[in-house]
């Protein structure tokens, strides 16, 4: 006597073949279409190297191992960055002015470019090379954080600047809150918009922030949101 056949079964084979059918038509897994701007990419939607970041790894590969080690940052982290800041397309050139793949400011950069003794900060070798720079500062600026903590600090610093963190560090801290904590930073950081103007007079003498007020909070909570998440997914995808 023949079994019936588990009709939730049939569901999810056809499902597969349909995805399988698609990526070999197209010739790229879903993840390689996804847009990189703001959205925030589901954590499990990409479950293994797309082929952009395959193919950037490919070209740059060795030389983003290389410098991420000499200045001992992880690389993949370092990825993650790039592929929110730019989506590795080294001319990228952002509506204030970030250039290269990893979207260092002209200020910022010529400061950088000075003390390093780096000329051509248009060369994608060394513009990888002085956000790695850039993004290790960040990182020791939070010499009291801890574990992940640290780098979602250091990575909120690279988007917003690091005043503006240390901003919301000191709302955090008046609040009884851990200023080392990114929960809590993240939490103070919509609290730097000017409608806080009475909770920022019993903070700073000026009666305002250090660095101005903030109303652009929500695109460097989802900054950190996603470059953590392209973090994770690295980790696990490169983890040799």
């Amino acid at each position: 006597m023949k079994r019936p056949l588990d009709r939730g079964l049939i569901i999810r084979l056809v499902a597969v073949m349909v995805m399988g059918i698609a990526i070999l038509v197209t010739g790229e897994s879903d993840a390689a279409r996804y847009s990189y701007d703001n959205t925030v990419i589901p954590e499990n939607s990409i479950p293994k190297l797309d082929r952009q970041s395959y193919i950037f790894l490919t070209e740059y590969g060795r030389e983003l191992q290389e410098i991420s080690s000499m200045y001992g940052v992880d690389w993949r982290l370092v990825l993650a960055v790039m592929r929110q800041e730019s989506a590795f397309d080294p001319s990228a050139v952002s509506y204030k002015g970030a250039e290269g793949l990893m979207q260092i400011m002209p200020s910022t950069g010529i400061q950088l470019a000075s003390l390093h003794n780096i000329e051509d900060m248009s060369n994608p070798y060394m513009n990888l090379k002085l956000g790695v720079i850039h993004l290790r500062d960040m990182m020791r600026d939070f010499p009291e954080a801890e574990g992940k903590n640290r780098l979602e600090l250091a990575v909120a610093a690279y988007n917003c600047g690091l005043t503006r963190v240390q901003d919301a560090q000191a709302v955090a801290q008046f609040l009884g809150d851990n200023p080392n904590s990114w929960v809590a930073v993240r939490s103070a950081l919509p609290l730097l918009s000017s409608r806080y103007e009475p909770l920022h007079k019993h903070i700073w003498s000026s009666g305002k922030p250090a660095s101005g007020y903030f109303g652009e909070y929500e695109q460097t909570l989802t900054y950190v949101e996603n470059v953590m998440q392209y973090y994770n997914i690295y980790a696990n995808a490169l983890n040799r």
